[in-house]
């Protein structure tokens, strides 16, 4: 049976696979969607630093470059800071205008400024005005700490502002300084400047949470101050704060960009796992249409395979699988009682070939097939065998009814109404049966049992049954054949052949190498010996007897390496079966390398019978084996009726006379003669002789005489146990 997985088995794992590797893909592409994702907002992360980094360097750079401005001015200016100072709250406001006016020229959106002492009074508030309460409050903070460390902006109505209080550069005046007011100009700039796609910039207060200064936006005013609330305070993404001073950069990211990058991420991540998806999918698609297309050819092909062309029946092939599964349910039921095979042979359908054609005689048969198929039980299995053989299988048909069932579906074919043929006319068959009683082994025997039941019907006279476990001597022959062949095949199958051995006498002439036959004996399951000629011939019969021959090979050689005499030699008998297979002689070869045996030992008996049907293949093997060191000899010479004719083909060193010619040869002058003959023909040749049943003395003596050089028979030595391997 077919054990590769089925197509559709084979699609369904490969779609399962495609569903898992897009779901792979769809998961790998998801996580480095959230990657990327996360990556950037590292890169963010990493800009903003840098981002404030700058504003905060050019804000502290700003800063420094107003204080020195700032110094600069005021001695540029000395003298009439100096009287302006000197002149306090009487100083004249053409005075003040015309020194601010020389301030803002220099000191770019500088606004106004004032003398502040130690107490933080402002000696010019008549010109200026009073300051606002957050600038007295810088000024106050920057007397006592003696150091401007807490800068930050001052919102009025109209307008926002930062101050610088620069020590007083007066000579002979001490803790006082320059208050100098600014616009934020450069600060909203500087934010504007560095503001990024997508961000925010925000100056913040640290002392006032929520309190924005300033921002990037430009519709932001910088008169009016903006209060946050704490939740959206904590959505900034990145705060950073400024040194002496009350403020913080911060910076908020637009929500839609990151969201935006992130749907993007998403979006890209599906279009790319939707394109693989549709790849693997159309490749799937395509393995599929192939699979699909090889699935239905091989379909076609197993059909073609298993079912027969003109009838579309069941052919051999798949009778016989169906047969050997009802056989092994039979085997392990003892107690069954249904089952039946049956072979439908047609009479004479040659006849109707020759007088209607074979047009004919195959509509016949089609026509036939579906009668037979309306006819049986739908459980039947009903196949073609041959050109007009049918085989139906009854597996629920009970044993007792085998012949009565048998005899209706004769009579069911004979009753048939052809138009192909002429109505005076019918068809006929013969039909053999077996009962499937578990005394079957395989499905072959079945198939022999039944065949042999076809022909014992036809000879009794056409147009009748014949089931085979019947008093039939012929049919009881081929059954007792059928249990000597399947138990071969166990003892094969189990190793419970054994080998013997009968020595082989030199007749004229001693010799110390010893020279035996091998010859072979069965175990049963009861360790009875059973003889060879209970299972040779239907080995031969029935194709068992290469893989006997095979195995009495192997098992000498195993022998051999047991056996302490290295110089002793053996004879071992093959058949034409395997003297015709190509392949004996590389098996042969293999077993004398593998045991380590000298093939000088072994002499090959070949039958002059077997030799002449396989004479081609005989001569090739006998030439390799030859050369390899083996010897040959032509077994029961004489029986055939050209043994003469083709002895001189066969490169034989030794021929064994048949033993039947030697049996009675001291009272038959006529074998004497022949056995006379055979030897002159021999010393001709250059060829040794061996005389086979030498069964007394006064034979052995008349073989002497004759000059036979080799003796076997009960007289010379009886078959021993030789090699058991058990």
């Amino acid at each position: 049976m077919n054990k590769t997985k089925s197509p559709i088995r084979e699609l369904t794992f490969a779609k399962r696979m495609v569903v898992l590797a897009s779901a792979i893909f769809l998961l790998l592409l998801l996580w480095q969607s959230f990657s990327a994702s996360s990556i950037h907002r590292n890169y963010q992360e990493s800009l903003m630093d840098s981002v404030t980094d700058r504003i905060l360097s050019d804000y502290q750079e700003y800063l420094v470059q107003l204080r020195l401005e700032i110094d600069l001015f005021q001695q540029r200016e000395n003298s009439a800071i100096r009287q302006l100072h000197q002149s306090g709250e009487n100083a004249k406001s053409d005075a003040y205008m015309a020194l601010l006016k020389s301030l803002k020229a220099n000191i770019k959106y500088s606004r106004l400024f004032a003398f502040i002492d130690e107490q933080g009074h402002s000696s010019l508030t008549h010109i200026t005005g009073d300051f606002l309460p957050a600038c007295k409050e810088e000024v106050a903070s920057t007397v006592a700490e003696k150091a401007q460390e807490h800068l930050f902006l001052h919102h009025s109505k109209t307008s926002v502002h930062f101050d610088l209080l620069q020590p007083l550069h007066i000579s002979g005046i001490q803790d006082q300084y320059l208050f100098v007011a600014f616009n934020t100009n450069v600060l909203k700039e500087l934010l504007v400047k560095y503001q990024l796609p997508h961000q925010e910039l925000f100056l913040m207060r640290t002392d006032s949470v929520g309190k924005i200064e300033l921002s990037s936006e430009k519709n932001n005013t910088q008169y009016k101050e903006m209060i946050m609330t704490l939740d959206e305070v904590n959505h900034f993404s990145f705060v950073k704060k400024i040194p002496n001073t009350r403020w913080q950069l911060a910076i908020r990211l637009d929500e839609e960009y990151s969201r935006n990058i992130y749907i993007k991420g998403l979006i890209k991540a599906f279009i790319i796992w939707l394109l693989l998806t549709m790849l693997i999918y159309s490749f799937y698609r395509m393995q599929k249409y192939r699979a699909v297309k090889q699935s239905a050819m091989r379909a076609q092909l197993q059909f073609k395979d298993q079912h027969d062309k003109l009838t579309s029946l069941t052919n051999r092939n798949h009778f016989e699988q169906h047969l050997k599964l009802n056989i092994e349910k039979s085997l392990n039921n003892n107690d069954i009682h249904y089952g039946v095979a049956y072979l439908i042979d047609i009479d004479q359908f040659q006849v109707i070939n020759n007088s209607y054609g074979y047009a004919v005689g195959d509509k016949i048969l089609y026509n036939l097939s579906l009668a037979l198929k309306e006819f049986l039980p739908k459980e039947t299995l009903l196949s073609r065998l041959g050109n007009d053989e049918f085989a139906i299988l009854l597996p629920t048909l009970l044993h007792g009814s085998v012949k009565s069932y048998a005899h209706k579906l004769r009579q069911f074919i004979q009753q048939l109404d052809l138009a192909e043929i002429e109505k005076e006319s019918h068809i006929t068959a013969s039909i053999g049966a077996v009962i499937l009683d578990g005394s079957q082994q395989d499905a072959e025997q079945v198939l022999s049992s039944l065949s042999l039941s076809v022909v014992l019907a036809k000879k009794k006279g056409r147009n009748r049954i014949q089931v085979y476990q019947s008093d039939d001597s012929q049919l009881l022959q081929h059954a007792q054949e059928m249990d000597a062949v399947h138990h071969l095949a166990d003892a094969l199958k189990h190793n419970r052949l054994v080998l013997y051995r009968q020595q082989i006498l030199p007749l004229s002439q001693n010799n110390t190498i010893k020279h035996f036959e091998v010859l072979v004996r069965m175990k049963s399951e009861q360790n009875e010996i059973i003889p060879p000629g209970a299972f040779i011939p239907a080995a031969e019969k029935y194709g068992l007897i290469k893989q006997l021959d095979r195995h009495i090979i192997t098992l000498t050689l195993q022998a051999l390496t047991q056996n302490s005499d290295d110089y002793d030699t053996y004879s071992i008998n093959l058949s034409g079966a395997t003297l015709a297979d190509r392949d004996t002689f590389s098996f042969v070869k293999d077993l004398f390398e593998q045991y380590d045996v000298c093939p000088n030992r072994i002499c090959f008996e070949i039958t002059e019978t077997s030799a002449i049907s396989h004479l081609k293949s005989a001569l090739k093997f006998i030439e390799q084996a030859t050369e390899l060191g083996c010897m040959f000899s032509l077994d029961d010479f004489g029986s055939g009726l050209s043994s003469y004719s083709y002895l001189q083909q066969l490169p034989v060193s030794i021929i064994k006379i048949d033993g039947v010619f030697v049996k009675d040869i001291d009272t038959n002058q006529v074998n004497r003669i022949f056995v006379e003959n055979i030897q002159r023909t021999a010393i001709a040749m250059n060829k040794r002789t061996v005389a086979e049943f030498v069964e007394s003395q006064e034979i052995q003596q008349i073989l002497c005489d004759i000059g036979v050089n080799y003796g076997q028979g009960y007289h010379i030595h009886k078959p021993e146990p030789w090699y058991n391997n058990q």
